[in-house]
C-alpha cells in the first residue's frame, strides 16, 4: 500500500514537471536558433543577449507560465516562481551569449 502511495506520488510529480520541462526544451531550442540567427544577421556579440530575448520572447512567457503552473501545485508564491523563472532564463541566455561570442570573436 505504502508502495503504490510512493510510486503514485513519483509519477503525479514527474508528470507536473514534464510541462516545465517541455517549455525548458523549447526555449533553449530558441536560444540555439537565435544563435544561428544572430551570425546570419551578423549581431554584435555585445548586443546578442538583446536580440535573443527579442526572437524567444514568447518562448520565454511560456516558460514562466509553465513554471507557475509547476510551482502553485507546490505551494511557491507567483513572485518567487517568477523570480526563479527569470533567473533561469538570464542564465539560459548568458550561455547562449558566451557561444555566440566565442563562435563570432576571432582568436
Amino acid at each position: 500500500m505504502i508502495g503504490l502511495l510512493v510510486a503514485s506520488s513519483i509519477y503525479a510529480a514527474a508528470f507536473q514537471s514534464s510541462g516545465a520541462d517541455s517549455a525548458r526544451t523549447t526555449l533553449r531550442t530558441c536560444l540555439h536558433g537565435a544563435v544561428e540567427e544572430a551570425k546570419k544577421q551578423k549581431v554584435a556579440a555585445d548586443g546578442f543577449s538583446v536580440f535573443a530575448h527579442q526572437q524567444c520572447a514568447v518562448q520565454e512567457t511560456n516558460f514562466k507560465s509553465a513554471m507557475w503552473a509547476f510551482d502553485s501545485k507546490n505551494k511557491v508564491s507567483k513572485k518567487q516562481s517568477e523570480s526563479d523563472a527569470g533567473l533561469q532564463i538570464d542564465d539560459f541566455v548568458a550561455s547562449a551569449a558566451d557561444r555566440y561570442s566565442m563562435e563570432t570573436t576571432p582568436q
